[in-house]
């Protein structure tokens, strides 16, 4: 009888079975081979796998940026005329011919009315009264103020949903009703 190896006395121990005769160590061969098969053909398949994801990744990134770019020229598309009229009008401000204030007027609310159907929102209008909210509005100068401080709305901001992309130019009532004064009984500049 052949003697038998070392991972031969390991692996009776570790199944508890008696030593196989030699002629199963062929069969044994044969096993591992085939799991050896199994493996690659597994991580062939992992790689395989992997490499669509990675496709799907780019495809995803492509039709994001295709889309945004998309939206963003229905915009453009919507604005450009009414930024023409806007552009002529102001050409002809510039020529010192008469450009009627009324149009101007007109031409903003298509503006800002189109950039409102894409969630453009403004924050306050001028002259607004409002409570001082951090999030929203800024002072324009002087001292800090506290949430909930009566503020008059000075130049209006801007917020996209929750996020603001400009805070609306603020100063506190007291100070907004002192400059009123001021301008009324001709104290301003001095």
């Amino acid at each position: 009888m052949k003697k038998k190896g070392h991972w031969w006395r390991w692996w009776a121990a570790l199944f508890g079975r008696e030593a196989e005769a030699p002629e199963d160590e062929a069969g044994h061969r044969a096993r591992i081979a085939e799991l050896e098969m199994d493996l690659r053909e597994r991580d062939d398949r992992i790689t395989a796998m992997q490499a669509e994801y990675a496709q799907l990744e780019i495809s995803k990134g492509k039709a994001k940026e295709t889309a945004g770019q998309n939206e963003l020229e229905g915009l453009f598309k919507r604005l450009a005329g009414p930024l023409s009229n806007l552009a002529t009008l102001v050409e002809l401000a510039r020529k010192g011919q008469t450009a009627e204030a009324a149009d101007f007027v007109q031409l903003f609310d298509t503006l800002e009315r189109e950039l409102a159907r894409k969630g453009l929102e403004r924050v306050g209008a001028t002259g607004d009264a409002a409570d001082f909210d951090i999030a929203l509005h800024q002072r324009m100068s002087g001292s800090t103020v506290r949430t909930g401080t009566p503020v008059v709305v000075q130049m209006p901001g801007y917020r996209m949903g929750a996020k603001v992309l400009l805070k609306a130019m603020v100063t506190t009532a007291d100070s907004a009703a002192t400059a009123k004064e001021e301008i009324v009984n001709g104290e301003s500049g001095r």
